[in-house]
């Protein structure tokens, strides 16, 4: 019985390596694509997208610990582009909610609606502090990660991260 060549035993890694981040960041990165486009669907498909590109670049890819901050960016790149669309398009977009655990019929009832006015009063946010808040609190990035993330200082994130929260507030309280 022979060993495996060298490149087999990387590809098995790499799988491996590959299988784990999936299992690891494919919730996180769902619940941050829905907050962005408030459709399941639509979420799916930017995650799913970057998984996807990610995979058929993976041998070209020079530090795979840089894999989880690669994938950040380009679900968020999906989102913004399936923003543009649909705003060309004026396709209307159903609000989904992600849930990872089960909960009584009850419970999913009330948390669907209080999760789903969250999400509809954060898609009516501008789109930096739509994704700034998506980043610090779906994301719970750092302020520095999430600044590095979206290009733009931390001064920047801070300010949007406030002004976010204030005019979230001032919906909350209003409806």
């Amino acid at each position: 019985m022979g060993t495996r060549p060298a490149e087999w035993r990387d590809a098995a890694m790499d799988a491996e390596h590959f299988d784990v981040l999936f299992r690891r960041h494919y919730a996180a990165l769902l619940r941050l694509g829905v907050v962005m486009l408030g459709s399941r669907e639509a979420a799916e498909d930017a995650v799913q997208d970057a998984f996807v590109a990610l995979h058929r670049h993976w041998s070209s890819l020079d530090d795979p610990e840089a894999a989880e901050a690669y994938l950040r960016s380009a679900v968020l790149n999906r989102c913004r582009s399936w923003v543009r669309r649909q705003v060309t398009q004026r396709t209307p977009r159903p609000l989904m909610l992600v849930h990872e655990h089960q909960e009584s019929p009850e419970d999913t009832m009330v948390g669907r609606d209080e999760v789903g006015s969250v999400v509809a009063l954060m898609r009516t946010l501008a789109r930096r502090q739509r994704e700034v808040l998506a980043c610090r609190y779906v994301l719970e990035l750092s302020v520095a990660e999430t600044g590095r993330l979206l290009q733009i200082s931390e001064g920047s994130v801070k300010a949007h991260t406030h002004r976010g929260l204030q005019a979230l507030q001032q919906r909350i309280e209003m409806s």
